[in-house]
């Protein structure tokens, strides 16, 4: 083996043949800087297997098959220089004091040939691998280290087998972690800890090590490569240039796009002047192929037009014109339309107001313009993307225009720099940490940029959060001075007064040294604002991937759509692959025989590559630590200081495969360096630079590889239908009467409307006497839309007389202060205020009812909503028992609940009223779309318009055809659920009941929503907008269920129909709601759990404290349930509570609701039932409605008779599945009811 070793690998042993030291303190030092990496890096990825127990302590099962493959690079930071220092001053104290073992272990001799001779012919120690018949030699001698007792063959075993282990890069730990006292030794290609020597021979033999081990002889290799010749540089300049020049966009191809655009603006102009078109992108910049689009944007006037106006008109007036493929694609992140010229035949892309893309482009325009060389590098750094297939955005890859800003980073950090950096230590008061305080505004005068400073507008990074003291500190000092030198620093110079001297084909293999070996990408931010190098904590972005800056942009990531592993280690791989191929030499008459090899690996790896690919989440969370370390190795082993580093390419694990293809490599090196310089030529080929290996295939939906997102399988909208047989009469009336039974069953009766009357009077009372004489209370929501069950919230809106708006008041301590005089309100419990929230509350529980219930503040908004909700239920009985059905529908699913990431009831009730009123023929109108003349009537509240047209009895002779539909309430059920499976597209189009006009998601620009659905009067309120993709894809996958159940004709027991309908396990596929976005003490969304107001936060004593602040200081601050009382939890997953509601089952929500004032009755309303209302057999399927009764005056009631608020006897119907049950009956005065209607959904 010893003569066979290639030029590269006598190369690397020669420069690490300095002999190891021998002293105690110097190889602890070696061998404890690598192991002694910051916490949030290397410790965090060793200690996720603490309870492991399997030798090697690496995380979960899957965890140790593979890791994320990190570049192994040789740059450390200062600060892990430094950490190093420290840490290995500290591991010299402790090995003096240590014992026997550690001090065979430190004093280790050289190795000489004959020791070498001796391993060579040594049996290996462990594993398979171990002496038949007998016990491993280092097993005995691991054992024995533990007991301090070694023999002198014992001590020249281990000796050997730790030697052995070094050139894998396994060292003995100087100081044990403390986290892992009984792990002797640290793997430091992997981070893991081992436990002794014959568990490092089986993490040698893992897929893992062996993977990092092919990666770290590699970059050695890269590092050992010979400086190229002048005929060498003179070569790759020339197939740079080339490239370039044949790929390229000519004068005449820019000339001929602006003609295009000068052409579209003519046209565009006749039908709206105020605007104008501009160019920008890669056509602009230079850095265009011939066959790249058009990228067109269109300029208007902010306060006349909006984007969306904009391009839905433009796409109209290309219709129309000469331009042909016109079409459109208005839920991108930049809306554009395409189209067509069909004089050039090149594809136009146009889109409206995209400023920030408009800076950015002509920033490196200006740079192109003043640095010649800039052009053919960002032009041929992205024709070998593209050959790569890397610079698709859709499959996973990166937009072409981080490739340029890859280029000019490279420039700028490049010693000497080619281009300069616009920002650094030359401003006063400048500070890294708060760079993105500064901000760019563009190009000024074609030389310079110019630039700004804006205090506390950026950054909010964690880095500065630790500092926000600090920071504001600062700032103080030097914003004066800042404001006073503004002027004289606003612009920075785009080029370098002295231009560095060196040539486009050095500048190239420079380029792919720098990311391949010098920039550590997962660490840093590329961006070209700076010099300084901006750590991913700057920004609060992970570190992960590739993150690349936009100069214009600063919270934008441009590198965001790579958000595969698989792929990121793709890029790598290619960035390797070329920088070894321009870096040797190549010959005209051979050429791509170095990229054989790297089929050959490719080929090789190829098993490993699939099965890593099965896991690749996992292969994210595990790789996060190894890379920084290893930066660290590879400094020891260029500085020779890691024992054995030099041999690794000799004596490391690979096969003899392996081997051989580096000897043969060898071979090929040094026919390399006989290549005449005339024959030197290179080439940009596909399958040089990748093997013939295409990159991973990512979704950017579901984030899994080997599909694109248009064929994902958890988009809903792929499912496909199978259609649903004939109705028949029998299971249509099975399925009337399964709506009216939700309706009977679950709608509060008189009674019980009359005890949130009586609550509401009696917390009035309170509040005038304890807190505030004027202030006012009124139920609004659930309790008065029509649309609310028995235990629904109690949604209260408090007013102050003398003050219409809120505008005046501070509504934060208004809503504290009545939170702390509600604690002394003996008939309450559970006080919780939410100041936080976008309409602040406070929270309450009512002991006698067990009605929870919130108070707002001028929610007058949500007044007149419910007053509207509470009309259309008026309108025909079908609307409330649709409206029941659906809520009991999405208790079961779990779907209904805000709070928990899904949507509110109230959303839920407007998608019933917007099926009603798109029905053919519609059942219900539009109320807000029914006044007399041509302009739309006034009635403003909170700056929104709550007009809708509530005279019921006019509305009736105005429009006698809403009275055409005969269908059955079940038919309706049916048909609602296939409306919103087959029809209706969530994409395209918003859920607004405020216009019977289908309305696009595009116009209200909510395009990046899954769901969308509109609040009738506060028309920017999107209430699906907190709904996740994974959440959308569970609601929509009951629908679909729900769908197939409800329209398959089926009859079930005599009373069963609610258990077989409504089964979740049924409709939901027996999977769980997504709760991933959940708090994990509350279970709600919108804040993480060290913010949740349910977790108790002791306060600071204060000597002046009052006596309701000490109460409050004397609440537990455990979580204790208030339904049994035991503390641990809450009453949502109180055991004794869950027979009284389904487990999960989300109370009423929040969201937008409103208050009716009392309505007079209604001829065709559905009236309420009484008290005495028959209830449904057990054994009846059906039940019919309770006879009508006039509307009681209201009165207020100077007593309560509330039942026991414990679980009702068992019988059939809704109750079993764990929905509200209803109350005894009550004896009331008769004339003391409130009416009905009322309530949010």
């Amino acid at each position: 083996m010893e003569e066979t070793r290639s030029p590269l690998k006598s190369a690397k042993q020669a420069r690490s043949a300095a002999p190891n030291a021998s002293s105690k303190s110097q190889k602890d030092t070696s061998s404890q800087r690598d192991a002694g990496k910051t916490p949030g890096r290397t410790k965090d990825r060793v200690s996720r297997a603490r309870g492991d127990g399997q030798g090697v302590h690496t995380g979960s099962p899957q965890d140790q098959g593979r890791a994320r493959s990190r570049r192994l690079t040789g740059r450390t930071s200062s600060g892990e220089r430094d950490k190093g220092k420290s840490r290995a001053q500290q591991d010299g104290k402790a090995a003096g004091r240590s014992g026997a073992p550690r001090g065979l272990a430190a004093n280790q001799e050289p190795r000489s040939g004959a020791l070498r001779g001796l391993e060579a012919n040594q049996e290996p120690p462990s594993g398979s691998e171990s002496r038949p018949g007998g016990e491993p030699v280092p097993d005995v001698a691991a054992g024995l280290v533990e007991e301090g007792i070694l023999t002198s063959d014992q001590q020249l075993g281990l000796k050997q087998a730790e030697e052995r282990l070094q050139r894998d890069y396994i060292h003995r730990l100087a100081k044990p972690s403390p986290d892992y006292p009984h792990f002797q030794y640290l793997c430091k290609l992997c981070s893991v800890h081992v436990d002794n020597i014959q568990s490092a021979h089986k993490h040698i033999k893992e897929k893992r090590h062996k993977k990092n081990i092919t990666e770290k002889q590699e970059e050695n290799e890269l590092r050992a490569l010979a400086p190229p010749s002048p005929a060498h540089l003179g070569a790759v300049e020339s197939a740079v240039r080339e490239a370039a020049q044949q790929h390229g966009i000519s004068e005449e191809d820019f000339q001929e796009r602006q003609t295009v655009l000068h052409r579209m603006e003519a046209i565009i102009q006749r039908h709206l002047p105020s605007c104008s078109l501009r160019l920008y992108g890669s056509c602009l910049t230079r850095f265009a192929f011939k066959t790249s689009d058009i990228n067109i944007d269109v300029t208007f006037l902010p306060f006349q037009m909006t984007q969306p106006d904009v391009l839905i008109q433009v796409l109209d007036i290309l219709k129309k014109t000469e331009f042909t493929d016109v079409e459109s694609d208005f839920h991108a992140k930049v809306p554009v339309v395409f189209c067509r010229d069909v004089a050039s035949g090149l594809l136009c892309k146009v889109s409206a107001g995209n400023d920030v893309a408009c800076l950015t482009t002509n920033h490196l325009a200006a740079l192109s313009r003043l640095e010649p060389r800039l052009i053919p590098l960002v032009l041929a750094f992205r024709y070998w993307a593209k050959l790569c297939h890397v610079d698709c955005q859709a499959e996973g890859g990166i937009p072409s225009y981080s490739l340029s800003l890859m280029v000019v980073f490279f420039l700028q950090q490049r010693k000497p720099p080619v281009l300069p950096v616009y920002l650094g230590y030359w401003i006063e008061g400048f500070d890294v940490k708060h760079v993105d305080e500064f901000h760019l505004r563009g190009v000024r005068g074609g030389a310079c940029v110019a630039w700004e400073q804006r205090p506390g507008s950026g950054g909010d990074g964690r880095a500065e959060a630790k500092n926000k003291g600090d920071g504001q500190r600062a700032n103080q000092q030097r914003e004066p001075t800042l404001q006073g030198k503004v002027e004289a620093h606003v612009h920075s110079r785009l080029v370098l007064a002295e231009e560095a001297g060196a040539s486009v084909g050095q500048l190239w293999l420079e380029l792919f040294r720098f990311y391949t070996l010098e920039f550590a990408m997962e660490d840093y931010i590329i961006s070209i604002r700076v010099k300084e190098l901006l750590p991913r904590d700057v920004k609060n972005w992970p570190r992960r991937r590739l993150a690349i800056e936009d100069p214009f942009a600063l919270k934008r990531n441009v590198a965001r759509s790579l958000n595969s592993q698989m792929v990121f280690e793709y890029l790598q791989e290619r960035l390797r692959s070329a920088y070894r191929y321009f870096a040797c030499p190549q010959s005209r008459h051979t050429p791509g025989h170095v990229p054989e090899r790297e089929e050959q690996d490719a080929g090789s790896s190829s098993d490993e590559d699939e099965e890593d690919e099965d896991d690749g989440e996992d292969d994210e969370d595990d790789g996060e630590g190894h890379a920084g370390l290893a930066r660290l190795l590879v400094s020891d082993v260029e500085a020779g200081t890691v024992g054995g580093g030099g041999d690794t390419a000799r004596h490391t694990s690979p096969p003899n495969s392996v081997l051989l293809d580096h000897e043969e490599e060898g071979r090929k090196v040094l026919e390399q360096h006989s290549i005449a310089p005339e024959d030197l030529h290179y080439i940009f080929d596909r399958m040089i630079f990748t093997g013939g290996k295409p990159p991973t295939v990512v979704c950017s939906i579901c984030k899994r590889d080997g599909h694109l997102k248009d064929d994902c399988p958890e988009d809903f909208k792929k499912m496909e239908l199978a259609p649903l047989p004939p109705m028949t009469e029998r299971f249509r009336d099975i399925l009337d009467s399964l709506c009216h039974l939700c309706y009977h069953e679950l709608s509060p009766s008189l009674a019980e409307q009359q005890k949130r009357e009586q609550i509401l009077a009696s917390l009035e009372r309170f509040i005038r006497k304890e807190y505030n004489d004027k202030a006012q209370l009124c139920l609004f929501g659930s309790s008065k839309n029509g649309f609310g069950f028995r235990d629904s919230d109690l949604d209260i809106c408090m007013t102050l007389e003398g003050h219409d708006t809120a505008e005046k008041l501070n509504c934060k301590e208004i809503i504290e202060g009545l939170a702390k005089v509600l604690k002394k309100h003996t008939g309450l419990r559970n006080i919780l205020p939410i100041t936080t929230a976008k309409v602040p509350i406070v929270k309450f529980e009512h002991k006698q009812s067990g009605l929870e219930g919130d108070i707002s503040l001028y929610n007058t908004l949500a007044q007149h909503n419910t007053r509207m909700l509470a009309t259309y239920a008026s309108l025909d009985p079908r609307v409330q028992y649709l409206g029941y059905t659906m809520k009991v529908f999405a208790k079961r699913c779990d779907i209904g609940d805000a709070s928990r990431g899904s949507l509110s009831s109230y959303a839920y009730i407007l998608m019933v009223l917007y099926f009603l009123q798109q029905r053919q023929p519609p059942v219900i109108p539009v109320l807000q779309e029914v006044y007399d003349g041509t302009a739309t009537p006034q009635r403003m509240v909170d700056g929104w318009n709550a007009f809708f047209f509530d005279d019921l009895d006019e509305l009736r002779r105005r429009l006698p055809e809403f009275q055409r539909n005969s269908e059955t309430v079940g038919e309706l059920w049916l048909a609602l659920l296939r409306f919103y499976t087959e029809e209706f597209d969530f994409k395209e189009h918003v859920i607004s009941i405020r216009q019977r006009k289908r309305l696009t998601t595009f116009e209200k620009q909510w395009t990046s929503k899954c769901i969308a659905i509109e609040d009738p009067f506060d028309l920017n309120h999107n209430l699906g907008a907190g709904v996740s993709r994974k959440m959308t894809n569970f609601i929509m996958k009951a629908f679909i269920n729900g769908r197939k159940l409800f329209g398959t004709p089926f009859y079930p027991l005599p009373g069963m129909e609610a258990e077989y309908f409504f089964d979740s396990k049924v409709l939901t596929d027996g999977e769980l709601a997504p709760n991933d976005r959940c708090c994990r003490i509350c279970g709600k969304i919108g804040h993480y759990m060290k913010d949740c107001p349910k977790r108790r936060r002791m306060k600071k004593k204060e000597s002046d404290k009052d006596e309701d602040v000490r109460e409050e200081e004397r609440e537990p601050r455990e979580r204790r349930c208030f339904q049994c009382g035991d503390m641990g939890h809450v009453r949502r997953d109180c055991p004794e509570y869950r027979h009284l509601r389904q487990r999960g089952t989300p109370s009423e929500t929040r969201q937008t609701p409103p208050y009716s004032p009392q309505p007079s009755p209604l001829q065709h309303s559905v009236s309420p039932q009484s008290s005495q209302s028959a209830k449904p057999s057990s054994g009846s399927s059906s039940v019919a409605p309770p006879q009508s009764s006039p509307l009681p005056q209201q009165v207020q009631l100077a007593s309560y008779g509330f039942g026991s608020s414990h679980a009702a006897p068992f019988r059939t119907g809704l109750p079993s599945l764990g929905l509200p049950p209803a109350l005894p009956p009550l004896t009331t005065p008769a004339s003391s009811s409130p009416s009905r209607q009322g309530g949010r959904g």
